[in-house]
């Protein structure tokens, strides 16, 4: 069973035992909502771009404690190589690589934005999609918190997205 909140709560305030950000190679300063858990962690995440212990690059994976700077007790930062490569035609690569990520890590309460992945409304909602059906018909019992601009979230809201049977969704 998948519990699946889709919220436009901060990351730092969703209670989740695991955030999840995205970060691209080549967009600095940090933007969506790695920008803002660097902020949350006074520039932690900068400073480890700045010693080259991050780069962002496609695969890269940072994992950090959290020491109760947010709701989550743990910090993953995945590195999607340089935005210009991430378009529509390669989000299923990009969803798997994220999927097959988190699986590895073995957390069954994790938060992230879809909406720093896809580029646009249209492209998030068939993302949530791609994601929640490649997440579905697993024993394991996940909660899954979406962190996502208030529109987004509204709209999905209003169209009634669900997902496989195995999946309840809440809005806030």
């Amino acid at each position: 069973m998948i519990q699946l909140k889709i919220t436009s709560d901060a990351i730092d305030e969703v209670e989740n035992h695991l955030a999840v950000v995205l970060a691209y190679q080549n967009v600095r300063p940090l933007k969506g909502q790695a920008g803002l858990v660097d902020w949350r962690l006074n520039g932690m995440l900068s400073e480890l771009i700045i010693d080259s212990r991050f780069s962002g690059k496609r695969g890269e994976a940072l994992l950090m404690p959290l020491h109760g700077r947010l709701s989550a007790k743990e910090l993953v930062v995945f590195g999607l190589g340089h935005r210009q490569e991430v378009g529509d035609q390669e989000l299923p690569r990009y969803v798997s690589m994220i999927l097959d990520k988190l699986l590895l890590k073995k957390d069954l309460s994790f938060c992230l934005s879809l909406s720093d992945l896809a580029s646009g409304m249209f492209e998030w909602r068939n993302t949530v999609r791609l994601f929640m059906s490649m997440l579905s018909g697993r024993q394991e019992n996940y909660q899954v918190s979406l962190v996502e601009p208030r529109e987004y979230v509204n709209d999905a809201r209003k169209r009634h997205m669900d997902f496989a049977f195995d999946v309840q969704v809440q809005y806030r």
